[in-house]
C-alpha cells in the first residue's frame, strides 16, 4: 500500500513537471527589447542537480525542479520552487518533495520552505540560494535523531537577469518599441530593431496593404497591452524584395530594420489620426 501511495506522488510530480515543460521554455522576451525599465521580467525554468545531506556521507542525491521566478528593474526577484530527491547509489530510493518560496535579489535569496521526506515524515526548512548552489537546512520535528540536517546543492540554475539587463546607452534611448525602432544613428542599427516576430504578438488585424505589397497590422506584443501598428516579420521572409529586411536575433527571434522599408512602427492610437502617414519613415522613403 505503501508503494502505491508513493508511486501515485512519484506520477503526479511528473505530470507536474511534464505540463510546466512549456512554461520552463518561455523565450526571455526581453533579450530582443534594449532598455526596458520599470518592469517584471518573469523566469520559468526546470532544473537538476546533486545534493549532499551532510550527516548521511558523501553519496549524492539526484535533484529535479521547477523554479518561478519575478525579477524587478532593481534586481527584487521572488518566485516559487518545487522539487524531489531521490537517493541513486545503492539502489533507487525516493528522496523529498519539496515546496519553497525564496526572496531576495537577482543574484542570491533566501528561502523558506517545507515537505515530505519518504523515509522521515514531513520536514521543514531554510535555505540560501546563490548562482549554480544552494545551502540549507531541514528540521525533522516527528523523529528522535537528526533532527537538523544541514546539506549543500549545485544545480542549472544560472543568475536572474533584470528586465534592463541588454539596456543599451547608444542615443539615450530606452523604453517601448516605438521608440527604437527610430533610426537617428547608423551604428545603431543592429541594436534598434523593430521586434516583428508573430510568435511575440497577439491580438493580430490586418489594417491595409500598401502598393508595393507589404502588409500593415495592428498587435500587442505578449509582454505589452499597447496597441501598435506594424508589419510581421514572416510576411517579408516570403517576399525576396523585403526579406533582406528581417534581422535573426541570437534567441532565434525575428526583428526588421524598418528603416529599409522606408517605414517605422507607430500606436493604433496615431494610426487612427494620421493613417498611412503614421508609418512613414522621417527620411520619406517611397512606399511604392
Amino acid at each position: 500500500m505503501k508503494f502505491i501511495k508513493l508511486s501515485k506522488l512519484t506520477l503526479v510530480f511528473c505530470s507536474f513537471l511534464s505540463a510546466s515543460s512549456f512554461a520552463g521554455a518561455v523565450p526571455d522576451y526581453y533579450s530582443l527589447i534594449p532598455g526596458t525599465t520599470g518592469a517584471t521580467l518573469t523566469d520559468n525554468r526546470i532544473y537538476a542537480g546533486v545534493k549532499w545531506t551532510l550527516n548521511e556521507g558523501i553519496k549524492p542525491q539526484a535533484v529535479v525542479g521547477y523554479r518561478h521566478a519575478r525579477t524587478e528593474s532593481n534586481g527584487d526577484t521572488d518566485g516559487g520552487d518545487v522539487s524531489i530527491s531521490a537517493k541513486i547509489f545503492d539502489g533507487f530510493q525516493l528522496g523529498k518533495l519539496r515546496t519553497k518560496y525564496f526572496d531576495g535579489k537577482e543574484n542570491t535569496q533566501g528561502e523558506v520552505g517545507a515537505g515530505y521526506d519518504f523515509t522521515k515524515g514531513l520536514f521543514a526548512g531554510v535555505g540560501v540560494h546563490a548562482p549554480y548552489s544552494l545551502i540549507g537546512l531541514d528540521l525533522h520535528p516527528f523523529i528522535d535523531e537528526n533532527k537538523l540536517e544541514p546539506y549543500i546543492q549545485i544545480d542549472t540554475n544560472k543568475r536572474y537577469k533584470k528586465p534592463n539587463d541588454t539596456a543599451s546607452t547608444c542615443n539615450g534611448f530606452q523604453g517601448d518599441p516605438v521608440n527604437f525602432v527610430d533610426f537617428r544613428d547608423s551604428d545603431c542599427i543592429d541594436e534598434f530593431v523593430g521586434v516583428s516576430d508573430k510568435r511575440l504578438k497577439r491580438s493580430i488585424y490586418l489594417l491595409a496593404k500598401l502598393h508595393n505589397g507589404i502588409k500593415i497590422y495592428s498587435f500587442k506584443y505578449l509582454w505589452s497591452d499597447v496597441v501598435y501598428v506594424g508589419v510581421m516579420a514572416q510576411d517579408l521572409l516570403k517576399n525576396p524584395t523585403w526579406k533582406d529586411a528581417v534581422i535573426t536575433k541570437a534567441n532565434g527571434f525575428y526583428a526588421v530594420n524598418y528603416r529599409m522599408l522606408g517605414l517605422k512602427m507607430t500606436t493604433l492610437a496615431q494610426w487612427k489620426k494620421d493613417g498611412l502617414t503614421s508609418i512613414e519613415s522621417q527620411e520619406n522613403i517611397s512606399l511604392n
